[in-house]
């Protein structure tokens, strides 16, 4: 996809190799008009930084046209361009790790999410974004058509991370009970477990080799060897104590990036991105609510232990008031093990063992370690949940 604006007509082709024609039945349903007619669209690229395989592109439509009417009326839209992981590996996968990932990553799992009524779940204050239209592609591709929620610029607050919790909590009460589209891998935290950490980042921080790279001699990050290395040997007993804690349907990946604030009615969370959704611990979404945006590096690592338990109490009360009862500690406890098990280790900055050595890649990588070193000071208030 190039990165400059394209226009279409009627006849043009569109994110997807969809024509104006395939989108046009799902924009008269979404507005409610059957006279509504296109006459172009203008395509751009979003800003957005695309790591799962399974997306191929993000774009921002804007639809002009005219009401049944006559009058002129603007649209705006995403295109998320879905696709099999085989497409969006990295050629260097060996042939037989491509066709087991490709095997296991559920690649149509937002779709198929989506269409299974989360909109009717959906408590106030926050809801799945609107889907305009879905056009199916052969070879294990698909393009959803969303609508622009158009989001605010401004900050996010912990209030704003209260109240998300909250949602969050209520939302998953709701959607018991719903049915799960299939899921080849497992559940997230399985899968994490077993290739992140065990096919990947553990022997990675094993080998003595990997400790001679300049980024992982930068003494932030050195200065963690010992206790990261340390961790990597209970990964299994730590991924085993989840097992007891009560099992509620999550989003996956409810950071704050994915809770998107719309101008039209900023008080109301929309939630994108449900690659990840599936069955999880009580209180796994605020995992991603409450670390993602220091791990991304849009916010600073030390917000977050004083976060966690006005978050654990809100979705608490989210559960509550929907009639579902989950004690504080145990939420609690499973933020902490699901953190200690998706952090430390890939968090360390082994993504970037191979890229060219510069004063920014090593800043980076004594900033990763920030991050590691917050993630790895909270496992005490596990050991005092444990105690109780």
């Amino acid at each position: 996809m190039t990165t400059s604006p394209r226009r279409a007509t009627t006849g043009g082709e569109l994110p997807g190799g969809a024509g104006v024609a395939d989108l046009l039945p799902g924009l008269r349903r979404w507005t409610a008009d059957p006279g509504l007619e296109v006459d172009a669209v203008t395509c751009r690229p979003l800003p957005h930084d695309i790591s799962a395989p399974t997306t191929r592109g993000l774009t921002r439509v804007r639809v002009e046209g005219r009401d049944g009417a006559g009058r002129p009326v603007v649209l705006r839209l995403v295109a998320k361009e879905l696709q099999s992981a085989r497409y969006g590996l990295p050629p260097q996968v060996p042939d037989d790790a491509r066709a087991h990932l490709d095997a296991t990553i559920p690649w149509r799992l937002e779709a198929d999410v989506l269409a299974a009524g989360v909109a009717e779940c959906a408590p106030p204050g926050l809801r799945p974004p609107t889907v305009v239209a879905v056009h199916e592609q052969p070879g294990d591709r698909l393009t959803l058509w969303f609508e622009d929620a158009d989001p605010v610029d401004a900050p996010w607050t912990a209030e704003d991370t209260v109240r998300a919790a909250e949602a969050l909590g209520r939302l998953a009460a709701r959607r018991r009970g719903h049915p799960w589209p299939p899921m080849p891998g497992g559940d997230f935290l399985t899968v994490y477990r077993d290739e992140q950490l065990g096919s990947w980042a553990v022997p990675w921080l094993l080998d003595d080799g990997t400790w001679t790279s300049p980024v992982m001699q930068v003494p932030e990050v050195a200065a963690l060897r010992a206790e990261v290395c340390a961790l990597t040997a209970r990964v299994t007993g730590l991924h085993a104590r989840l097992a007891p804690l009560p099992v509620l349907p999550s989003h996956g990946d409810a950071t704050p990036m994915n809770l998107l604030r719309p101008s039209a009615a900023p008080d109301t969370f929309v939630l994108v991105d449900w690659a990840m959704a599936g069955p999880a611990p009580a209180g796994f979404d605020l995992v991603p609510l409450l670390f993602g945006r220091a791990e991304c590096g849009g916010g600073p690592a030390d917000e977050v232990p004083g976060l966690l338990g006005p978050a654990v109490a809100a979705y608490v009360r989210g559960l509550a008031a929907e009639g579902v009862a989950v004690p504080a500690e145990e939420v609690e406890t499973g933020v902490l093990l699901a953190a200690l098990l998706r952090y430390p280790c890939t968090g360390m900055p082994l993504h970037v063992l191979f890229e060219p050595v510069t004063d920014e890649l090593l800043g980076y990588a004594a900033r990763r370690a920030g991050f590691v070193r917050m993630v790895l000071d909270l496992e005490p208030r596990l050991t005092a949940l444990s105690g109780r």
